[in-house]
């Protein structure tokens, strides 16, 4: 009697520990992949204009709601002049969607400093931001 209460106790303890061990886990979603391109000075479409551009290398598999360049410039834009500008607190360029790969230009903001930090950034559905590599523009 004692050893079929045991064997009867192992089944169940074992069918219990298995229930839990087959949980679907949720893949994580894959963050798209964006390059930061050269600015460039625009006198085309005014003073001290600029051309921003990125790549979109990779869409991901995340949704994304809002992409485009985000920039840190001495005398010029929002938030404090750094190297690693970020979209809660620097000027942004917003890119026109749909989101997909390729290169994307657009005329950016009209900034008379010769000193400014830029990088692309996509915001995604989840609330997440991914940046591209900064790149520093120093000549006007």
């Amino acid at each position: 009697m004692k050893k079929r209460l045991s064997v009867l106790g192992a089944v169940l303890l074992s069918l219990f520990l298995f229930s839990y061990s087959c949980q679907d886990h949720q893949v994580p979603g894959e963050p798209p992949l964006l390059s930061t391109h050269e600015l460039f000075y625009d006198s085309i479409n005014g003073k001290c204009s600029f051309t921003t551009e990125l790549e979109v290398l990779n869409i991901g598999t995340i949704p994304v709601t809002e992409y485009g360049v985000v920039f840190s410039a001495v005398g010029g834009g929002d938030g404090p002049f750094t190297d690693t500008p970020m979209v809660e607190t620097h000027s942004k360029v917003i890119f026109d969607m749909p989101f997909s790969t390729g290169v994307k230009t657009k005329v950016g903001p009209q900034i008379c400093t010769n000193n400014n930090y830029y990088r692309a950034y996509a915001i995604l559905s989840n609330g997440t931001v991914v940046y591209a590599q900064t790149l520093h523009f120093t000549n006007l």
